[in-house]
């Protein structure tokens, strides 16, 4: 979250924040279980369910949130929280792969050119676990949520050749782009960020959505029950939608953000950006990770 986006919120309303990050969304929820006092909450869409059904979590007030009139409708009554009952979407945006064109020997437009045999110890992952295992999904030509047991048989048979194709983003590494720039790998998962700051660094780098459907991602604001100033953090997600505010994310992160009365304050440069506003076509392709089911 930008600094400036959080000193205009207590300058405003003389309010001091806390701002603490964490390095993955398991080790926030876990302290929240232990007894952590929190406020308010950034989580991706998939731990949202969880967080409902153990009372996590409360019910939002939307009367103290008059801004939110400024969300998309295609980010309204998600799926993993029907209403937006507990939820409000923060920022958004697709998985996509990153290519080093001028190394390819045939163009990549699609999750199943990953087995090309050109390609093998040149792909670039995240060590996260559940994307990894949806890249595999889609490269074989399934749903990241299939739960079909032939699929996932043919899915874990095909695993261990998978693993021997790709490498891994070292830790403390925000983005792919070092790895593109350099040539070590050709091919690269990775966001609208990579996207834009390896293009910025050559002009051989292209971002592309595989043809066979993206995979989205979305954060979100929740409130915990624990929480002692619910109407407070009702306030400060208020102070978000704005739409210069919402503006001021996207333009100084390169991601998406719902608040679709923002759009016109951003830069052009990003808001005409397939990396980190998808086409409706795309979004159409798209699916999100559910929750696993046992």
């Amino acid at each position: 979250m930008p600094q400036e986006l959080v000193a205009a919120f207590s300058a405003e309303t003389g309010i001091a924040v806390e701002y603490i990050g964490y390095d993955t969304a398991e080790d926030a929820i876990a302290a929240l279980e232990q007894g952590a006092e929190y406020d308010l909450m950034i989580v991706s869409y998939q731990f949202i369910p969880d967080l409902i059904r153990n009372g996590a979590i409360v019910p939002i007030d939307y009367a103290n949130i008059p801004n939110a009139r400024n969300l998309s409708a295609n980010f309204r009554d998600l799926a993993f929280d029907p209403g937006n009952r507990y939820s409000v979407v923060y920022q958004w945006g697709a998985t996509g792969l990153l290519i080093r064109t001028d190394l390819l020997e045939r163009p990549i437009t699609r999750w199943a050119d990953l087995w090309e045999p050109a390609l093998a110890g040149k792909i670039l992952l995240w060590p996260i676990p559940r994307d990894t295992v949806s890249v595999l999904l889609k490269s074989l030509g399934y749903s990241i949520n299939t739960t079909n047991p032939d699929h996932l048989a043919v899915a874990l048979e095909r695993a261990p050749e998978f693993a021997r194709r790709v490498g891994w983003v070292e830790s403390g590494v925000d983005s792919v782009s070092q790895y593109l720039v350099s040539g070590e790998y050709v091919v690269a998962l990775g966001w609208a960020y990579d996207a834009i700051d390896a293009q910025r660094q050559s002009d051989a780098i292209a971002y592309i959505t595989p043809s066979e459907g993206t995979i989205l991602w979305i954060d979100s604001f929740v409130i915990p029950a624990a929480s002692p100033n619910q109407v407070l953090a009702e306030r400060f997600i208020d102070f978000v939608l704005r739409p210069d505010m919402s503006a001021l994310v996207t333009n100084q992160l390169a991601m998406a953000t719902a608040n679709e009365a923002s759009w016109p304050l951003v830069q052009p440069e990003f808001r005409n950006s397939e990396a980190i506003f998808p086409s409706l076509a795309t979004l159409q392709r798209a699916e999100l990770e559910m929750p696993l089911d046992p």
